[in-house]
């Protein structure tokens, strides 16, 4: 029988479980962001026991959570090993960004035609902006998926953006590794979003559904084989083979 590493669990100790709130998914959303910042890279096995262990929890939460991770493709079972985090899945990784695309191109759409009030991304942008100026692209990932999730709520149908999320591992993980692998790549998307509200605060729903498609199918700007071995690797730090593509990146800043 082979030894389990226990030290990728290390960081969940860190991960706070409100008692007071439910458990599963609390414990869905400390593994699914550790799948996607490669904290638990691709290959990594995933414990029950240690995990149970490790957040003092009843194995009747973290199943549940380990079965929503499994129904968005980011662990798989392989016999003889057991369940482990999911290599890159590129043809989900296609099919999610078809389905963001489809459904964020409708919610801009729908606010161009419905009009924005500009004060109410002021926040976020200035938070966003924050992030950006210093290539924190940690911080700037997490005010993107507020801004995304803000837009959907905007426009009155904030389940457009659950389902999205509900579909988007694999694009998440390719989106990090850009961020991680090309200098300023967050500021490429904080330009990108000022131009898609460009748009909406002008009434141009084909334009910021434009633009909005655009963003969105930039993650696959970094072949998917890149960034699985990147992933493989297990680090963060900015890739050798993202050189090529930081010209790309800074062209529409």
């Amino acid at each position: 029988m082979s030894v389990i590493d226990t030290t990728q669990y290390d960081t969940l100790e860190r991960a706070e479980i409100d008692r007071s709130l439910p458990i599963a998914p609390q414990v869905y959303n400390a593994l699914r962001q550790r799948i996607v910042d490669n904290r638990l890279g691709p290959g990594a096995p995933i414990s029950e026991t240690m995990l149970a262990r490790r957040l003092d929890i009843s194995r009747t939460p973290l199943r549940a959570a380990l079965q929503q991770l499994a129904g968005e493709g980011l662990i798989v079972t392989r016999p003889q090993v057991g369940s482990v985090v999911a290599t890159l899945d590129t043809d989900r990784l296609e099919e999610a960004v078809f389905m963001r695309g489809a459904l964020e191109e409708a919610v801009v759409r729908r606010l161009a035609a419905r009009g924005l009030d500009e004060a109410d991304l002021a926040e976020s942008f200035a938070a966003q902006k924050r992030a950006a100026d210093a290539d924190d692209y940690a911080a700037f990932f997490r005010e993107d998926e507020l801004f995304h999730a803000r837009l959907a709520e905007l426009a009155d149908v904030p389940n457009a953006w659950r389902m999205v999320h509900s579909v988007k591992g694999h694009v998440d993980r390719q989106r990090y590794k850009l961020m991680a692998g090309i200098p300023y790549r967050s500021m490429r998307a904080y330009r990108d979003h000022q131009e898609i509200v460009r748009h909406i605060l002008a009434g141009d729903g084909e334009g910021a559904a434009e633009a909005m498609r655009a963003h969105v199918h930039s993650v696959l700007e970094l072949p998917p084989a890149e960034c699985h071995a990147e992933g493989e690797a297990g680090g963060n730090t900015r890739p050798a083979a993202a050189r090529h593509a930081v010209s790309q990146g800074e062209e529409r800043q």
